[in-house]
C-alpha cells in the first residue's frame, strides 16, 4: 500500500540533507531561464499572444518541449496560458512559487486555518495538498494527539516532522523544481489512502463555484484526494476570488466545507462556509 510513500523515519533523513542546503535550494529558485525560455519571453514582449505550435517552429522545437517551458514559466508567474497559446501576465493573476506564494497574504492564510482548526479532532488521519495555505494548519494540528498526517510537499512535511507530527510524506516528482512533489507515484499512493479530513487550496474560485488551478499536476493529485477523503475542506483567501486559472478541479458544491477569510456574498452554493 506504501510502495510510494516516504515514512516519517525516511523524511527525517531527508530532512537533515534539505535543512543543511537550504543556500542551494534557493539558488534553484533562482536560477537562470534555459536559453529557451528567455527567447520565449523575448517572442512575448514583441506579440501580445503566442501559439505552442508557432513558438515550437521558432525555437525549432517540440510543442511538448515548449508546453514543458511554459508550464515552468506560468508557475514562476511570468506568463499566462490560454488555449492553445500564452500571453504576458496580468500582474494581478500571475502564478508564483511555492515559495513566494507561502510569504503572500500570510495573515489571511493563518486566520483561514484558524477558523479550519474547528474541524480538527484527535486520532484524526489528515491529508495536506501541497499549498502553502494548507501548510499553515500545522500549529493547530500539532496541538493534538494520535495524528497521523499525509501530505505531497516536502517543505510541510519537514516542518510537520519538527513539531512532533506522525508524518507520511507521499513521493513523486517535483513539481517545476519546487517542494510539491506529484506524478503517477504521487497519483498511486494518495488513491491507496482513506484520510478523515483532506485540506486543500487552489489558484481560483469563480462566483459561480467553479475551483480551479494552473497547474495540472497539482490539480490532479487534488482530484485524486477528493474521490478518497471522507471530509474535504476548501482553503481559500479572498484574492482568489472572481477568478478562473487553465483547469478546473471542482465545484464547491462537491466539497464538505470552505474557510475563507472574508466573505464572497456573489458566490452561490449550498457548501458549508466557515467565515
Amino acid at each position: 500500500m506504501y510502495n510510494y510513500i516516504v515514512m516519517g523515519t525516511i523524511v527525517q533523513c531527508v530532512a537533515t540533507v534539505l535543512i543543511n542546503t537550504q543556500k542551494c535550494a534557493k539558488r534553484l529558485i533562482n536560477m537562470s531561464m534555459t536559453p529557451r525560455q528567455n527567447t520565449i519571453l523575448q517572442l512575448l514582449n514583441e506579440r501580445q499572444f503566442i501559439t505552442v505550435q508557432e513558438l515550437a517552429q521558432l525555437t525549432f522545437t517540440s510543442p511538448s518541449s515548449i508546453r514543458r517551458d511554459l508550464t515552468y514559466l506560468q508557475n514562476n508567474g511570468l506568463v499566462t496560458r490560454s488555449h492553445g497559446g500564452v500571453t504576458l501576465p496580468d500582474p494581478a493573476r500571475g502564478v508564483a512559487s511555492f515559495h513566494d506564494r507561502r510569504s503572500k497574504s500570510v495573515a489571511e492564510k493563518r486566520l483561514i486555518a484558524k477558523k479550519a482548526a474547528v474541524l480538527l479532532k484527535d486520532n484524526q488521519s489528515i491529508l495536506l495538498d501541497g499549498s502553502s495555505t494548507a501548510a499553515c494548519m500545522l500549529p493547530h494540528i500539532a496541538k493534538l494527539t494520535g495524528i497521523t498526517l499525509f501530505t505531497n510537499n516536502i517543505s510541510t512535511a519537514l516542518a510537520a516532522i519538527e513539531l512532533g507530527i506522525d508524518t507520511h510524506c507521499i513521493g513523486g516528482f517535483s513539481v517545476n523544481r519546487s517542494a510539491v512533489l506529484s506524478g503517477i507515484q504521487a497519483y498511486k499512493a494518495v488513491s491507496e489512502i482513506r484520510p478523515d479530513i483532506f485540506f486543500f487550496s487552489a489558484q481560483s474560485l469563480s462566483k459561480s463555484g467553479v475551483i480551479s488551478d494552473p497547474i495540472s499536476e497539482e490539480n490532479h493529485f487534488r482530484y485524486l484526494a477528493l474521490q478518497n477523503a471522507k471530509f474535504s475542506v476548501f482553503l481559500c483567501d479572498s484574492e482568489k476570488f472572481d477568478a478562473e486559472s487553465l483547469y478546473e478541479l471542482t465545484t464547491v458544491d462537491r466539497i464538505d466545507a470552505c474557510v475563507f477569510d472574508k466573505p464572497f456574498p456573489e458566490l452561490k452554493t449550498k457548501c458549508k462556509i466557515l467565515i
